[in-house]
């Protein structure tokens, strides 16, 4: 049997991961995990990856698109859904767990896929290791770097204020913006092999991309539904920031901003 070769998708919280998963995830031909991170330990014994999923659970209790203030029922299934998951990966445990043992225990579970993966914006950082793997497809989606700034404020604000990472990291402006610059430059170190995709050119124009896309993922692009794609959150950090945090943002990232051509 030959295996699919396996997807991810990945770049700075906030920059259009979300949209590109959802797409996919409709996409009769592709199965999508959201955030399972399954492909973030590879190459460890089954145990120590099984160990890191599970922990995983515990932290943030997500799994697929279960979260801690989802319904009990399901929590439950997403709970059925890792330990199904990690037993299908221990019948091909012979050695490291890899893209392809990860990529057929997924295949399992969705039977129908020719394409199987998971989204998880901060593969992004893992790009070093990630882009070694043979067998795996890697998307990465990038964006104004002001809107993810703000856009990412928003959500520690609200949806994210419980969050531990939130509570541990206190994030700012300005750190925000490091990091931006950080996935970006990670991002350049790898350009030949990745897909990469501009959050606000696919916006202008998402029949082109997703073309582009199914080309390079291998599937038909009759699949992909582009009328979901909406612009309506494209320039709009100036209603986020205040003009002292613009300001540290462009301090910052003003560079590398200029010279992914965004107007200054």
């Amino acid at each position: 049997m030959t295996l699919p070769t396996a997807l991810i998708i990945g770049g700075h919280p906030r920059s259009g991961t979300t949209i590109l998963n959802r797409l996919c995830q409709l996409h009769p031909d592709i199965a999508m995990t959201g955030e399972f991170r399954s492909f973030l330990r590879l190459n460890v014994p089954y145990l120590e990856y099984a160990h890191g999923l599970r922990m995983d659970w515990y932290r943030r209790g997500i799994v697929s698109h279960a979260g801690r203030r989802a319904p009990t029922r399901a929590k439950l299934l997403s709970l059925g859904f890792l330990t199904v998951f990690l037993g299908r990966l221990l019948l091909k445990a012979r050695g490291p767990i890899g893209v392809q043992e990860v990529g057929w225990a997924l295949h399992g579970i969705f039977p129908h896929a020719k394409l199987v993966g998971d989204k998880y914006p901060r593969y992004v950082f893992s790009l070093e290791d990630l882009v070694r793997e043979e067998h795996l497809k890697r998307v990465i989606i990038y964006r104004d770097g002001r809107d993810v700034v703000s856009s990412y404020l928003r959500m520690v604000e609200t949806a994210w204020k419980d969050l531990d990472f939130v509570r541990r990291n206190s994030p700012n402006a300005r750190k925000v913006a490091r990091a931006w610059v950080r996935s970006i430059e990670l991002m350049e170190q790898h350009t030949d092999k990745l897909h990469i995709i501009r959050y606000e050119a696919f916006c202008d124009a998402p029949r082109h991309h997703l073309d582009e896309l199914a080309e390079y993922l291998g599937v038909p692009a009759r699949g992909f539904k582009h009328n979901k794609v909406r612009a309506t959150s494209v320039g709009r950090y100036a209603e986020g920031l205040t003009s002292r945090q613009v300001e540290d943002v462009l301090r910052i990232a003003g560079p590398t901003l200029e010279r992914l051509n965004y107007p200054l």
